[in-house]
């Protein structure tokens, strides 16, 4: 029980990874508020959760929406009196229809403003409204953990990604570090995970964009020559590293889960 009755936030944690993250902490032992923009699976995430016997409190939010941050941290307050564990996982995944065939994508080329415009509101505004939000409180117990989630577009560009995604986790990347400089006097860490290339609901790599991710990813789960992507449960597991005591000295870093697709 590494979380044992810490109360967490996890943004975008009604599917997927934000999903999976969720369940781990509330099988550690913490109380975890899921937020996500759409009812339906929001509820069913909560569901699946007070199933395996785990205390949560589910928050249709949108992160980009600074006001609706702000209401849903007080939500939080308001029921457990307490935040002690921050999960930035809410984003828009790149939407490019050339990232289907890798050898038709042009990034820049096929960006929108529109489309430019939410990914950053979402990916990097939303992560700075979230942080923003729960500082507050932190600096008032004197604890806290933020873990933000990254990706290898914010650190070598990453592969299948459009600018606005590589900008905002880059900028996310930074973000991290200069909190890490600012809060560590009042007991709070912030760290990032970075996934490797995973599949979720949210994202689908068609059999082009295998071929090409297997040439740069050197590590085989189980030796077995298919298995090159990221699951859940090993990006839950990097969370919950930093959400505990286990990292008690650890700030301002990341843990890249990439099965050795970038390296340092």
């Amino acid at each position: 029980m590494l979380v044992k009755d810490k109360v967490a936030i996890v943004t975008g944690g009604s599917r997927g990874l934000g999903k999976a993250i969720a369940m781990t902490l509330v099988k550690e032992g913490a109380r975890v508020s899921i937020w996500g923009r759409t009812p339906e699976p929001l509820e069913q995430a909560a569901k699946g959760i007070r199933a395996e016997g785990g205390e949560v409190l589910a928050i249709r939010t949108d992160v980009s929406d600074s006001a609706q941050v702000n209401n849903s941290v007080q939500k939080v307050l308001d029921t457990w009196g307490k935040i002690d564990i921050l999960v930035n996982n809410a984003g828009v995944l790149p939407q490019l229809t050339g990232l289907a065939d890798p050898s038709k994508a042009n990034p820049f080329l096929d960006m929108t403003d529109e489309s430019w415009a939410e990914e950053i509101a979402t990916d990097l505004s939303g992560v700075f409204y979230c942080m923003r939000a729960v500082i507050k409180p932190m600096i008032e117990q004197h604890s806290g953990r933020i873990i933000n989630i990254g990706s290898l577009a914010g650190v070598a560009g990453g592969y299948f990604s459009t600018p606005a995604y590589s900008a905002s986790k880059a900028g996310l990347m930074g973000m991290s570090m200069l909190a890490a400089r600012w809060l560590g006097k009042y007991g709070i860490t912030i760290n990032v995970v970075n996934p490797g290339p995973i599949m979720t609901e949210g994202a689908a790599f068609g059999p082009s964009q295998l071929e090409a991710l297997g040439r740069t990813i050197p590590f085989r789960r189980g030796g077995v020559e298919t298995e090159i992507l990221c699951k859940p449960e090993d990006i839950a597991n990097a969370v919950l590293y930093f959400a505990s005591e286990l990292s008690s000295f650890v700030t301002g870093t990341r843990i890249n889960v990439l099965g050795g697709q970038h390296m340092g």
